[in-house]
């Protein structure tokens, strides 16, 4: 069901990916990752500016909403490559 729900946003996510992943000969792994959290949080403010018209009384809870949305994102995918470490 969740794949179902969420095949959009694995979709795009997988684009970006496969962006990245275009780099990796020429930069080095850290740079590409930094590049993408900045590309994230970047286009992220752009998103949050847009859905209010006071960013500054804002700025809190689209903070908290947007680490709230990122650690339980990266949770779940820490969480995967732990099982797959597990497995070998």
């Amino acid at each position: 069901m969740a794949e179902r729900q969420f095949a959009s946003l694995y979709k795009t996510a997988d684009q970006f990916i496969a962006q990245a992943n275009t780099l990796i000969d020429n930069t080095d792994l850290a740079t590409i990752a930094a590049g993408l959290r900045y590309a994230a949080a970047r286009f992220a403010a752009f998103e949050a500016s847009l859905q209010t018209d006071d960013l500054r009384r804002d700025k809190e809870d689209a903070l908290d909403a947007y680490l709230d949305e990122i650690r339980m994102m990266l949770d779940e995918n820490l969480e995967q490559y732990i099982e797959q470490q597990s497995k070998t």
